[in-house]
């Protein structure tokens, strides 16, 4: 959604492309044809020739559910189903790392269809559009800032290719202040934002696109302040 507020901006001197996969996208930095794209933490580290600059969201997991689920607490003595194609990812490792944390006895079992049920925040919009009892409860990079004092593992980042950071000069410093202000901006205008993702089509309609609002990570963190929490075993 934020990305969404910046390419929606009239002023905006950028040419933006929504919609691709993270491999079109990858593959479009390795051959030049890109200068920088908004990636997955696993795809983004693992770009030859490229910088993450910095972490617009955390890595994405909630748990949804028609019971009445308000702490993680409401999970001890259940079990919860993983989106089986998060079984052994980063998500899972979030999601144990919390669940360790806050001494909570439940069991994880994999799968496409649980209650309750742990999966990434489009898949849980997808569920909602198709189930009106079904809400989203608890988002797990959320709950991992209330437990432990460092910052969730990294999900969506911002990425630019080496050789064309030492040319840009000011001109990428200026997208990554107007990206940053646009995350800020998606942050505070809750109805403003809803209507852009709609309008984006990042969301069928505003109803759906206000209910999973609450569970996005509008942040700004930079990639050498990730680095630095990462070496410091964050």
């Amino acid at each position: 959604y934020g990305a969404a507020s910046l390419v929606l901006t009239p002023t905006a001197q950028y040419h933006c492309t929504v919609g691709s996969t993270a491999l079109a996208l990858s593959n479009a930095l390795r051959q030049g044809e890109l200068d920088a794209a908004l990636l997955p933490y696993e795809v983004a580290a693992s770009l030859e020739g490229c910088e993450i600059r910095a972490v617009v969201g955390y890595e994405s997991l909630v748990i949804v559910s028609r019971q009445d689920i308000a702490a993680l607490s409401d999970l001890n003595g259940q079990t919860i189903t993983l989106q089986q194609k998060l079984a052994g990812s980063r998500a899972e490792a979030m999601l144990r790392t919390v669940l360790s944390e806050e001494r909570i006895a439940c069991g994880i079992a994999y799968g496409d269809a649980g209650e309750p049920f742990a999966c990434d925040l489009d898949t849980a919009a997808a569920l909602l559009s198709g189930d009106s009892d079904l809400r989203i409860c608890l988002s797990v990079s959320k709950e991992w800032r209330s437990a432990l004092p460092s910052y969730p593992p990294a999900g969506l980042c911002l990425v630019a290719r080496q050789e064309y950071l030492a040319h840009a000069g000011s001109d990428f410093t200026a997208f990554e202040r107007a990206l940053r202000s646009s995350m800020q901006y998606s942050d505070e205008k809750r109805k403003k934002t809803v209507a852009m993702a709609v309008s984006a089509g990042f969301a069928a309609d505003a109803d759906l696109a206000d209910a999973v609002y609450p569970w996005c990570d509008f942040i700004w963190l930079t990639g050498a302040e990730m680095n630095a929490s990462l070496a410091a075993g964050k």
